[in-house]
């Protein structure tokens, strides 16, 4: 028999589970859930930069919320998105950025968390799959 893997993680470490972004309720049929909206913005970011902090992860220089000019604020609701993209980027004068950026449905990215340390490249890395990881990206 053949078996697929989407991935395999040889450390056989236990998996984690991602923040929970949507927020659902009871439906009126039993058995259903439905959805009701997402956290706000500062929810999503007070828990991962928790849980970056637990696994030593966290940027030495700053991690926060970053709007774009698209009128948001941290209370808001979390946008509605259809991919989240973690990824680390080379400053153009010193230190290396993260970015945690969102894909709206209609295809548009926004950053929403910024990252910068001055740790290098690969630490940049892992803090990103961290982010990745811990937002289900």
């Amino acid at each position: 028999m053949i078996k697929y893997a989407r991935y395999v993680d040889l450390a056989q470490n236990p998996p984690v589970e991602p923040i929970e972004i949507a927020i659902y309720e009871p439906d009126e049929t039993p058995g259903y859930l439905r959805y009701v909206g997402n956290k706000t913005i500062q929810q999503i970011f007070d828990e991962l930069e928790e849980r970056l902090k637990e696994e030593n992860c966290y940027p030495d220089e700053y991690f926060s919320i970053s709007f774009t000019n698209r009128g948001r604020s941290a209370e808001q609701e979390f946008p509605q998105y259809r991919w989240i993209a973690c990824f680390p980027v080379t400053g153009s004068n010193e230190g290396h950025y993260i970015h945690v950026e969102i894909i709206s449905p209609e295809g548009e990215r926004e950053i929403i968390f910024l990252g910068k340390t001055f740790r290098g490249f690969e630490f940049a890395a892992q803090v990103a799959m961290a982010c990745a990881k811990h937002l289900g990206a």
